[in-house]
């Protein structure tokens, strides 16, 4: 079908006239070069800007971040504080070890101070006086106190600090680590007294030997010291000889003093009560005596 079917008969169109040519273009004229351009005047120096005032958000930071250095450091100061109020004194700790020495061989070193219990006595002492069980301590007013060897020492370290009118000095004299155990001894000036350490496996009341006691002086602040048999410090070789009853041994030492020994079958330890010998230690062949001592020495 034609586009005549559908719109009819349609118009001869007109013919175009034949176009009529361009003229031709005439050539452009060269450009001229451009003028070199002018140099720019130098720019001036940018002023320095002036400093950010603390209000602003540069001063907040820093604010910021002082706050939290001073905030570590107050906690380091409180804890540094709380250390030292909960660090132990030096009071606390225990007494300096010595040198282990034999009993065959006590005497009286260098001691370090101590506390002791406060005495429950002000009467004054007239005399301390031993026996094979102890000592007793005598006073002008009230009951003697009387120490045996197998009780616990802090009431007779408070009553012989009462009587001597000054507290001891303290050190431990270590034992062997099985059979002899160490001893805490209390020295006052010219008497020692030697307190066992009790252990799990070695007690007081177990040991054949829980305490004993020396002494360099027949007196000690004021107050006489006395032993049995009429020793007494200062005594020449002969004058213990002379004694009734006599030394039942006398032995030669390494640094030729002499030791001299009085009722050593006393020595013994029945049913938990501990009984002691007497022994004199003189400071040359001839005498004085230095030293009197009770401790354990069976036969």
């Amino acid at each position: 079908m034609s586009l005549e079917d559908l719109f009819g008969p349609q118009p001869d169109e007109p013919e175009r006239p034949a176009r009529e040519p361009r003229p031709e273009r005439e050539p452009r004229a060269a450009r001229q070069p451009r003028p070199p351009r002018e140099p720019r005047d130098p720019k001036p120096p940018r002023e320095p800007r002036e400093p950010r005032t603390p209000g602003g958000g540069g001063g907040s930071r820093t604010t910021l971040i002082l706050g939290i250095v001073a905030g570590v450091l107050a906690v380091a100061v409180v804890a540094v504080v709380g250390f030292a109020l909960t660090r132990p004194s030096d009071s606390a700790q225990p007494a300096t070890s010595a040198t282990a020495v034999a009993t065959d061989d006590a005497s009286v070193p260098a001691s370090t101070p101590s506390s002791t219990p406060s005495p429950t006595t002000t009467a004054a002492a007239t005399g301390v006086a031993f026996s094979a069980t102890g000592f007793t301590l005598t006073t002008a007013a009230g009951q003697p106190f009387t120490y045996r060897w197998a009780d616990e020492p802090a009431a007779a370290v408070a009553a012989l600090t009462a009587a001597f009118g000054a507290p001891p000095t303290q050190r431990t004299q270590a034992g062997n680590g099985s059979t002899l155990p160490d001893y805490t001894v209390y020295t006052w000036n010219g008497f020692s007294l030697f307190e066992m350490v009790p252990t799990a496996t070695l007690t007081r009341a177990d040991f054949s030997q829980p305490a004993y006691a020396l002494f360099t002086a027949n007196e000690v602040g004021g107050v006489p010291i006395t032993a049995e048999f009429g020793l007494k410090i200062g005594m020449s070789a002969a004058e213990v000889r002379a004694l009734t009853p006599a030394p039942a041994s006398e032995t030669p030492r390494a640094s030729g003093s002499i030791r001299f020994a009085f009722d050593p079958q006393r020595s013994s330890f029945k049913n938990g009560t501990p009984s002691y010998s007497v022994f004199a230690d003189t400071d040359g062949a001839d005498g004085p005596v230095g030293t009197i001592l009770y401790f354990y020495a069976p036969q």
